[in-house]
């Protein structure tokens, strides 16, 4: 085999290599856009300053009708500085963002945008503290 016909095929192999990726379309924060539509949050959880759940297990209830979330933290949690996280359906984002240090002593707020950053829904989070 010639060394001119390995580079021939190599280059036009390349080349259509390069002219079928396609650009992909991403939001601000550099996250693929894609065509989903849902977006629903399917998981909840609260770290304590050990990084350790603080919720009691088998009480978080998340209700994607009313888009509620409702748990109940350890008898002796810091409600005042308490990390949220969660799951979300595929490709979905939360804003803002969790795993942060936050107050629960108040509900709070956080939307779910789906894959294709179309449908929004904004849950709100309550935790009580066990008795």
């Amino acid at each position: 085999m010639k060394p001119t016909f390995v580079y021939k095929f190599f280059g036009i192999l390349a080349l259509v290599g390069l002219l079928s990726c396609g650009k992909e379309p991403i939001d601000e924060s550099g996250l693929l856009i894609t065509g989903r539509n849902q977006c629903f949050m399917t998981f909840f959880d609260l770290l304590g300053s050990d990084h350790r759940t603080v919720l009691v297990s088998g009480q978080t209830v998340i209700d994607t009708t009313a888009l509620t979330v409702t748990a109940v933290a350890r008898f002796g949690t810091n409600m005042q500085r308490v990390k949220p996280y969660c799951s979300v359906v595929t490709d979905a984002i939360v804003e803002p963002t969790m795993g942060i240090w936050t107050d629960y002593t108040q509900p709070q707020k956080y939307t779910v945008v789906s894959g294709n950053r179309q449908v929004r829904k904004t849950y709100t989070v309550t935790v009580t503290l066990q008795k």
